[in-house]
């Protein structure tokens, strides 16, 4: 039976503060070690696109009907077809397609089995036509075609203008048990505090790409003893009960924070360089701190990880066709490295990287770039991918064909929860737990798209 929501919040408020245990030291974190799964290791890593990706071209038809209908869509905003990094399969509408020249990285790892495209995802609360569109007679997700509306949408799945919690702090609320190690949270983002990964009973650890976020306090300079009697002050306040559970919360929080801190730092200084030629660029360097992190996962005493991870840049209403290549060039060179990076790890078939965002784009041209979209394409990277697949239904690219609901805006054929629902059943979530999660699934006849093995 479907958990309502107040449930769900009354059932993990509870355990809000549990777990904050005894791992304030690395001998601690040893004996966490020694009561980890590796066997049973699971990753997911989420690569936001903040901005909206164009995805009609970064995989586009390759045969000259497809390719006439897309070109005539896009105008000057086509990718010229003898570029295109054509790919075996066939897609749904008996197409076949490639991606954009900048891509032959992970073009070669579609070849060879381990990444897919999921096609025309989206935010939708129930399956829509355009025909459904057209005469407003389904509910529509709130504020379509908004930046911060989308964003929200995509990472928490909910109806509520102020949604607090995410479908992957859901998750971990739910899964948090598997880790042996209850201090440190099963969400660690690289970009800050998120929606997406923030649950009732969880918050997201925050790290850069130069490792840790160290407490304020941590990092003053210590002139006259100052610094190390103000650190004397905090550790007996964060000792002494002050009868308010909200003040007792940030204390603890708090707590957590300066212990884990010290602790991260430690363990990532005495682990082994990760080998595997990362580029240079801001997702590179995230994705190569997210691969230390996966290294050290047993001295840290965790079966289950989730990364969240922000790339800018993809709101390309200008100048699109200079940018979105450097955008996907960066892309497909940062996934296949970190591709490697399991590898090396032996862990290629635990960890799944994806690809979400706002929206996709718009078919038409603005002249010299695309404007905000709906549905768009999504990338999924790692061994446990289904080989060889172009997931889903493929749209009509076609300006004012059966898939535009005006504009250019393609109208999604593959709903956000059908798509992160597989994604978090391969992680471990159960088929009944799946509805507390993703609130929207019930309205969908395919709970599970079988992209992952």
């Amino acid at each position: 039976m479907k958990m309502k929501r107040r449930d769900f919040l009354r059932r993990y408020a509870s355990t809000a503060a549990a777990g904050l245990g005894a791992y304030s030291t690395l001998g601690g974190l040893n004996l966490v070690n020694a009561l980890a799964n590796d066997s049973d290791y699971k990753a997911l890593v989420c690569v936001f696109l903040f901005g909206g990706n164009d995805s009609f071209n970064m995989f586009v038809p390759t045969e000259e009907n497809g390719y006439n209908d897309y070109a005539e869509a896009r105008r000057n905003l086509a990718v010229p077809r003898g570029s295109l990094l054509p790919v075996d399969a066939v897609a749904s509408d008996g197409q076949r397609y490639g991606f954009h020249p900048s891509m032959p990285e992970v073009r070669d790892l579609f070849q060879q089995g381990t990444a897919t495209v999921v096609s025309n995802v989206g935010p939708l609360l129930v399956p829509t036509s355009r025909d459904d569109f057209l005469a407003n007679r389904v509910p529509l997700p709130p504020r379509l075609f908004s930046h911060n509306d989308q964003q929200d949408f995509w990472q928490s799945l909910e109806l509520d203008k102020l949604q607090s919690t995410g479908w992957a702090g859901r998750m971990a609320d739910l899964l948090g048990g598997l880790n042996a190690n209850r201090e440190l949270s099963m969400n660690i983002s690289m970009a800050g505090s998120n929606l997406m990964q923030t649950g009732v009973a969880t918050i997201p650890y925050i790290l850069s790409p130069a490792g840790v976020v160290a407490p304020k306090s941590q990092t003053l300079v210590d002139e006259n003893n100052r610094a190390r009697n103000r650190t004397a002050a905090l550790d007996l306040l964060l000792q002494r009960d002050s009868g308010h559970v909200l003040a007792n919360y940030y204390r603890e929080t708090l707590r957590r924070a300066t212990s884990l801190s010290g602790q991260i730092t430690e363990v990532l200084a005495n682990s082994p360089p990760i080998q595997s030629g990362f580029p240079q660029n801001p997702l590179a360097d995230s994705l190569q701190m997210v691969a230390r992190m996966i290294n050290v996962r047993q001295t840290l005493g965790l079966s289950r990880q989730v990364f969240f991870i922000g790339y800018g840049g993809w709101d390309t209403h200008g100048n699109q066709n200079s940018r979105h290549p450097a955008l996907l060039r960066n892309l497909s060179e940062s996934l296949a490295a970190f591709y490697r990076a399991t590898e090396a790890l032996g862990l290629s078939d635990n960890v799944t990287t994806f690809t979400a965002g706002d929206f996709g784009r718009t078919l038409t041209s603005n002249g010299d770039g695309s404007d905000h979209g709906w549905g768009g394409h999504q990338l999924v990277v790692g061994g446990a991918v289904r080989a060889n697949q172009i997931v889903g239904q493929m749209p009509e690219i076609r300006i004012d064909g059966r898939s535009d609901s005006g504009h250019g805006r393609i109208i999604p054929t593959l709903a956000v929860d059908q798509y992160c629902a597989t994604l978090a059943r391969w992680f471990g979530l159960q088929n009944n737990q799946i509805d507390d999660v993703f609130p929207n699934i019930s309205q969908f006849s395919e709970r599970d798209l079988g992209f992952m093995s």
